[in-house]
């Protein structure tokens, strides 16, 4: 029933292969494994879902906590989900906080590259009273460099202090704020027709010198938590808020073969997102040690707020991709801005149990009241979206023989469905609410204690919004994503750390956009394959080196909405070399990394059809020390 307490990490040890519980998607300090990210679960985004928790709270993320107050982050589908009170279809991402242990350790990582950056960071865990009180603090300072020849600046700071008068009660607040600043918008490419862009030379900048955009955001909460006896009570509240002073979309549209299209480039000013949002559960243990039975209740809120548009709109003529065509800085004019306020609360019931030491069943209801109100300059009256679903989830785990363990699970959600892209006419917009569901089910083999492979399937269904042949972004059918996911993760054998997985996906739209032919039966983006192995390997006759390699493979990705266009597969190979060592009392660790090995050259795209390269070979150095 307690809270669980992550270790308190020092940064010579953040390796995520080695972290890594299952292939679906670790993050640990600045290095992240795994098939699936915060942004990108079985071909959708958690967060813009509305899916992220912090220490499993509720949370709605206008901005990603820094790292300095994160221990683990992890993407919770699959079995990994099991267990977990209130799932959600489009996955979860699970925010685990520091906490400072006993001792106090002071860490520091310089970093230089790739290409142009440099990064410098402190975190600081420190025990003031005993195991009663405590603090975590950091600050990064970075100069970036993305590789494709713009660099700015970024720089954030964050502190953490806890309060545990008792060993049953804990009182956490954080405050933390990031900034940006300096770097230029990268072109985005849209072609006009079946082809893909002529290759461009990746560290040649071709975009707008004074086109620098400027954000800052700021993340506040407070958690607390209390066990009496059998009951635990549990509650979060957080403010998460993200300002941009000024943002420029540099686009490059209508493309052609040959790399000539029409150059725009849109701009907003003072764009705002913010919300406070939170949960309170209390939870009651009727079982015992050996087989638990726990009830939770639950209640979830969150009041959104955005302010966005009013943008400018600068035609700078036709230009071909890949070409430095500087020109003077216009003179900018702002019009009126787009707002709307999401509230959202939901009440819910909620149940673990463990029965005859094999089965673990869980099951859920929650009941939400869903308002948005968008009040744009154009309209005469403010548009208002409303909704108060009842939902579900189902799920169960029986563990068959002490290594193999089978699941299945049944859920429905209501989430966000995404903003529209830079590219439409209603750029920004966000959808309605979307109700959601997913079914999954699969088996985990434990090889052993330390080495576990997972397979499963699943299938999510969601409304399929992307933008339409007038340029605006709304409903044009639904989506379904069906797949097989896989997971070998562990050491097979001594000083071999393995992380391994394979996602086979089928997407399919269907819908009146469909059957008119309007639009491809494949959404934007997708790819029918994904596969990953990272190996961490540690050279027995060399003490304190190991040697680290990923592969990454692609299949084909879908390009265009009418399904003429896609990405050739590419696989990519990244390689690093640890070196670990002592200097008095103080460890430390030099790391040497490698990407893109082979300079392999390929495109990315994403649901709007935007192209931009893919990053080129680089290196970097980072040293950190902890003392």
């Amino acid at each position: 029933m307690a809270l669980a307490q992550p270790a308190a990490g020092q940064r010579t040890d953040d390796n995520a292969v080695r972290s890594a519980e299952d292939a679906f998607g670790t993050t640990v300090g600045n290095e992240n494994i795994g098939l699936y990210t915060a942004y990108d679960v079985r071909g959708f985004s958690a967060i813009d879902a509305g899916n992220a928790r912090i220490d499993g709270l509720y949370f709605d993320q206008q901005i990603d906590p820094v790292s300095h107050l994160v221990s683990k982050t992890s993407v919770r589908v699959g079995i990994s989900a099991q267990g977990y009170p209130l799932p959600a279809p489009t996955g979860i991402v699970d925010y685990s906080l520091v906490r400072a242990g006993t001792k106090p350790i002071r860490s520091l990582l310089i970093s230089v590259g790739p290409f142009g950056g440099a990064d410098l960071e402190a975190d600081l865990q420190l025990p003031v009273l005993a195991d009663q009180l405590s603090l975590v603090a950091g600050g990064t300072l970075t100069r970036t460099d993305d590789g494709y020849g713009a660099r700015g600046g970024y720089a954030n700071a964050a502190i953490m202090p806890r309060w545990s008068p008792a060993s049953n009660v804990e009182l956490i607040a954080f405050a933390s704020g990031s900034w940006a600043w300096g770097e230029a918008a990268q072109p985005a490419i849209f072609v006009n027709g079946p082809h893909l862009p002529p290759p461009v030379e990746r560290d040649r900048f071709y975009g707008q010198d004074w086109a620098r955009n400027r954000n800052a955001g700021a993340n506040f909460g407070v958690l607390g938590r209390i066990d009496i006896g059998r009951i635990v009570a549990r509650v979060g509240v957080f403010r998460s808020s993200f300002v941009q002073s000024r943002n420029f979309s540099d686009l490059f549209l209508n493309v052609d073969p040959d790399g000539k299209g029409d150059h725009l480039m849109i701009v907003d000013q003072g764009s705002r997102f913010a919300s406070v949002s939170g949960e309170m559960r209390v939870s009651y243990n009727f079982g015992n040690a050996t087989t638990p039975q726990i009830l939770h209740f639950v209640l979830r809120a969150r009041d959104q707020r955005r302010r966005y548009g009013g943008s400018d709109l600068i035609d700078l003529g036709t230009a071909m991709v890949g070409v430095p065509d500087p020109q003077p800085e216009p003179v900018l004019a702002f019009g009126p801005r787009t707002r709307d306020r999401v509230q959202q609360e939901t009440a819910a019931i909620a149940y673990e149990g463990k029965l005859f030491g094999r089965l673990e069943l869980s099951a859920g209801l929650q009941k939400v009241r869903y308002r948005k109100d968008t009040i744009s300059p154009d309209a005469s009256a403010p548009i208002e979206s409303r909704s108060a679903p009842w939902l579900v989830n189902l799920a169960a785990a029986l563990r068959a023989t002490r290594r193999l363990a089978v699941y299945s699970s049944f859920t429905r959600g209501l989430e966000e469905g995404g903003v529209a892209p830079a590219n439409a006419a209603n750029k920004d917009a966000a959808s309605p609410a979307l109700r959601t569901r997913q079914v999954d089910a699969g088996i985990r083999y434990a090889f052993s204690d330390s080495f576990r492979f997972v397979i499963g399937v699943f299938d999510v269904r969601k409304p399929y919004f992307n933008v339409d042949r007038n340029g605006v972004y709304r409903q044009l059918g639904d989506v379904t994503q069906s797949g097989v996911e896989t997971s070998l993760t562990g050491t097979p054998f001594k000083g071999l750390h393995l992380v391994a997985g394979s996602l086979f996906l089928k997407p399919r739209v269907t819908g009146e956009e469909v059957e008119a032919g309007l639009i491809g039966r494949k959404p934007i983006g997708q790819t029918g394959r994904l596969t990953i192995v990272s190996a961490d390997y540690e050279l027995a006759w060399l003490p304190g080196i190991s040697l680290d390699a990923t592969v990454t493979s692609v299949a084909s990705r879908m390009a265009s909405a009418d399904n003429r266009l896609s990405i050739p597969a590419r696989s990519l190979l990244d390689l690093a070399g640890r070196y670990r060592f002592s200097v008095g009392r103080a460890s430390a660790t030099l790391i040497l990394r490698a990407g893109n090995v082979f300079d392999t050259f390929g495109w990315r795209t994403n649901s709007s059809a935007v192209f931009v390269p893919t990053t080129q070979r680089r290196a970097s150095l980072t040293l950190v020390s902890d003392f």
